[in-house]
């Protein structure tokens, strides 16, 4: 076969395989108010997250009655994964979850604790 034909033939099998894949969701919006309750150490600790959209990227709170509101230093969106970062009391606390309809399901870490997290869009 002609190194052109081969070179053909691959161009239109690149082109027919992406016409065909089928569409994915659109990327999360990570705009809005939250209920969350995160498993520390086995106790379920509830709260809200509020995600805002600012000049320079995202901002917002993490709160409960554990402790006194958190900042929101970034927000990453990938298609549905989001990874939030919030100014916590030992450290950074780092959010990363994946995202089915309006629930965020995920990990958070900050300092030498971890553990899971469910957040709901309320809003």
């Amino acid at each position: 076969m002609s190194r052109r034909l081969v070179t053909g033939f691959l161009a239109a099998a690149a082109l027919a395989a992406c016409a065909t894949a089928p569409a994915g969701p659109p990327p999360f919006d990570p705009v809005g108010s939250y209920t969350y309750a995160a498993d520390v150490n086995g106790q379920i600790i509830p709260g809200t997250m509020t995600i805002e959209r600012g000049d320079d990227g995202y901002t917002g709170s993490v709160a409960s009655d554990m402790f006194p509101p958190l900042s929101v230093l970034s927000v990453e969106v990938d298609g549905q994964t989001v990874t939030i970062e919030v100014a916590g009391p030992e450290g950074q606390l780092l959010i990363a979850g994946t995202v089915s309809g309006d629930t965020i399901e995920g990990t958070w870490a900050m300092g030498e604790g971890s553990g899971t997290f469910t957040a709901t869009k309320s809003g």
